[in-house]
């Protein structure tokens, strides 16, 4: 007895043990260079020579289709594409074929996507041997920033891309999905926030629609700057402070909610169908609560 007694304990004495660990907070690299601006954008850079000469630059909106009204379905996708049709500093399709000359291809290299919740720029493998090139690759995401020009021309041009962006995507998967949405979050927005949109906006938004999204929603406080690679870790941190100090943050901006989805006491049963799919399949959702912020940098 004593014996089983002592094994238990030291059974549960290991368990304890393990749950204090793996909640305990985990140190960060002291490589890591990041901060805060008082405008309220993050940045995060990181030197990384494991590919020397190359590194990748991000900008993280918090900003997905989550945040459109019903009239503005698609704009948050809209305007990620518009992103590469013309900035401030890199008027038309500049910030592609420069980057294309320095070996950065569109599509693989350059590229975006947006998502519910966040929508997110990146360009990768970048040069850094190039004299000037990091400077100008930071300027190109303090322009994704606040300067993407959104012509009525190529707006206009952007519409035919993304509809048949819109096309391709109208397969079996999404149009049971999109049947599923309305049932399982029945009370709130997810039920209606594809980021790829509705057609009939895109096709008719007025431009001022687009552009009166672009600036209540892109601002510093929800944004992050990302920098990792082979890069000079205190010209880059330096950089950053001088090209995005000079944006004021507007003391009346709208308020960004993370919507919640409410509980049910019995369980959402949804069915859906398609002539092109050939089989069954059956999924099971467990509600959870979000996780706490301090927990999510520990084990």
């Amino acid at each position: 007895m004593k014996r089983k007694w002592f094994a238990t304990f030291s059974a549960l004495l290991m368990c304890c043990s393990s749950i204090f660990s793996q909640t305990q907070q985990l140190p960060i690299d002291e490589k890591l260079r990041t901060g805060k601006l008082e405008n309220g954008l993050t940045y995060y850079v990181y030197h990384n020579d494991f590919i020397p000469n190359r590194a990748n630059f991000f900008i993280v909106q918090n900003v997905g289709s989550i945040l459109e009204m019903p009239n503005q379905r698609g704009l948050a996708h809209f305007l990620e594409h518009m992103a590469f049709n013309g900035t401030k500093n890199f008027p038309d399709k500049k910030i592609i074929s420069f980057l294309e000359t320095i070996g950065v291809k569109f599509g693989s290299n350059l590229n975006a996507y947006t998502s519910v919740d966040e929508t997110v720029y990146h360009i990768h493998e970048v040069p850094t041997n190039i004299p000037g090139v990091v400077d100008t690759c930071l300027m190109i995401l303090r322009d994704w920033a606040d300067g993407i020009t959104l012509n009525d021309a190529e707006i206009d041009n952007e519409r035919g891309v993304i509809e048949e962006e819109w096309r391709s995507r109208d397969n079996y998967m999404l149009r049971m999905y999109e049947q599923i949405l309305p049932e399982i979050y029945a009370k709130d927005k997810y039920k209606d926030c594809m980021p790829i949109g509705n057609i009939n906006v895109i096709r008719n938004f007025k431009y001022d629609e687009l552009r009166d999204y672009y600036k209540k929603w892109y601002r510093p406080d929800l944004q992050g700057s990302i920098i990792v690679g082979d890069i000079d870790v205190d010209a880059v941190e330096a950089k950053i402070n001088d090209i995005w100090s000079q944006r004021k943050l507007d003391e009346n901006r709208a308020e960004r909610v993370w919507e919640s989805i409410p509980d049910n006491e019995t369980p959402l049963v949804s069915v859906a169908t398609d002539k092109e799919y050939n089989r069954t399949d059956v999924s099971i959702y467990c509600n959870h609560k979000p996780l706490d912020l301090k927990l999510k940098a520990t084990m």
